[in-house]
């Protein structure tokens, strides 16, 4: 039954996050001093593989709705905040938008993209409501049809190449992003013979949520604390997500486009972060069947595995240390998961990146095969 309460730890924490903005001063703080505690407590933990209880599987559905629905009572409730002069300090009001952009990440993205991806036309609506708290209802186009089928290859705006750093990924896969959308949503309303403005393309359903979204914004917080709102979820979850495609996907190469297998992937298996997440950090299980919801996700116990994720992240901003990290998780890649014609691939992305040491083999410094498999962990 313990495995059902795990999951309440990111409303815990989005509570708590919520009553330091009422009490203001430095209390705007303690909900990003509990999420980041959590995430360097996790660093400690052993990888966790095991499956989740799914006897009451109803009891996840519940939890992951109402984190969405208070995700969207915490970006309003600081809206007013803002807009009321609640805050009358500038450390209060760093705090609280600081807090913001990291909880807004960490706790309510995940349940927005959990649901989205559901076949229950209730929790899918959702889902796609939910698109708002990432300051983009269009995400889900690109990212369901585009990401999951061209993983791993350069045809994903969401894939980072070899010896690409993050600040360059963000500025190309915003604009690919963009611009597959809209093809995507061109060719749905060109084959069903309507006009661009047609209120039935799902375009202008999406515009009109936004709106609406920005509308009761501006209703409670006023100019200042529409803003505010709007600019945290842009820097967090937003933003944040790109990150986070960056380091999920870094430089792995799919020979098979359109058929994914578990080595196209990076995983984060620390306890923590897979009860944050909502298991998408269990990454190969949720691209294996993408309509699988989190708790029947099944760690890949012989899977690529990166170091805990608040660490990668962290490093994705310096990319010196960033590359020092995932060079050797690269060489080991090409020389013990990759198909003879994904090793080809990858050594001409290596000499394209400049990379050469990882087409060398060094018996003496490389790392020993077996390194990620649950025996040796």
């Amino acid at each position: 039954m313990t495995d059902y309460f795990k999951y309440l730890l990111s409303p815990a924490i989005l509570s708590l996050h919520a009553w330091g903005m009422w009490m203001g001063g430095n209390y705007t703080w303690i909900g990003l001093a509990a999420l980041v505690g959590v995430l360097c407590f996790d660093a400690f933990l052993p990888r966790d593989y095991s499956m989740r209880d799914q006897r009451y599987v109803r009891i996840y559905d519940v939890i992951c709705a109402m984190t969405v629905l208070a995700s969207f009572g915490n970006i309003f409730f600081y809206a007013w905040l803002v807009g009321s002069g609640h805050f009358e300090t500038t450390a209060s009001s760093i705090g609280a938008f600081v807090s913001m952009v990291f909880i807004g990440f960490v706790i309510g993205a995940p349940p927005v993209h959990e649901l989205f991806h559901r076949e229950e036309f209730v929790l899918r609506w959702l889902g796609r409501t939910g698109q708002c708290l990432i300051y983009d209802p269009w995400r889900e186009i690109t990212h369901v049809v585009t990401h999951h089928m061209r993983v791993a290859t350069p045809d994903d705006p969401d894939y980072a190449r070899r010896g690409d750093t993050v600040y360059g990924h963000i500025l190309r896969t915003f604009p690919g992003q963009w611009k597959e959308a809209y093809h995507l949503e061109k060719m749905m309303w060109t084959k069903r013979g309507r006009k661009w403005f047609d209120p039935r393309n799902a375009w202008v359903y999406k515009a009109a949520t936004l709106v609406i979204f920005t509308g009761i914004l501006y209703a409670l917080g006023g100019l200042l604390g529409t803003v505010l709102a709007i600019l945290s979820l842009l820097l967090g979850p937003r933003m944040m997500l790109e990150v986070f495609n960056y380091v999920n996907h870094y430089g792995l190469i799919s020979a098979t486009p359109g058929r994914f297998e578990k080595h196209h992937t990076w995983n984060h298996i620390s306890p923590l972060t897979r009860i944050l997440a909502l298991e998408i950090t269990n990454h190969a299980g949720h691209h294996e069947d993408s309509y699988k919801p989190f708790y029947k996700l099944e760690p890949d116990t012989n899977g690529p595995v990166q170091p805990q994720f608040l660490l990668v992240v962290l490093l994705a901003f310096v990319p010196p240390l960033f590359f020092m990290m995932i060079k050797p998780l690269l060489k080991h890649w090409d020389q013990h998961y990759a198909s003879p014609q994904e090793r080809e691939i990858a050594r001409r992305e290596n000499e394209r990146a400049g990379w050469h040491e990882l087409n060398q083999p060094d018996p003496v410094n490389d790392l020993p095969p077996g390194i990620w498999r649950v025996a040796e962990a």
